[in-house]
């Protein structure tokens, strides 16, 4: 009788033990889930930043290239 008792109580701690190891391990890949969503809009989020920086770049560029203007009112008493 003693190791039927031995074995129910083992196989009890081995199926709680077992049961916490799975709801863990499934709290980890909802965490890598989230993540890899997080990941993917940081990503989107550093292409359109690329973008905006090229688009500032040509833009400071072409004020840079074209010629000053003088305005034909270079003292304004006069």
């Amino acid at each position: 009788m003693d190791g039927l008792m031995f074995q129910a109580v083992t196989g009890g701690v081995i199926a709680l033990l077992l049961s916490v190891i799975a709801y863990f391990l499934k709290l980890l890949i909802q965490d890598f889930r989230q993540l890899n969503r997080e990941l993917s809009k940081l990503k989107e989020l550093f292409i359109r930043l690329e973008a905006e920086q090229k688009l500032m770049m040509t833009m400071i560029q072409r004020t840079r290239s074209q010629p000053i203007r003088k305005s034909s009112r270079t003292n304004l008493g006069e």
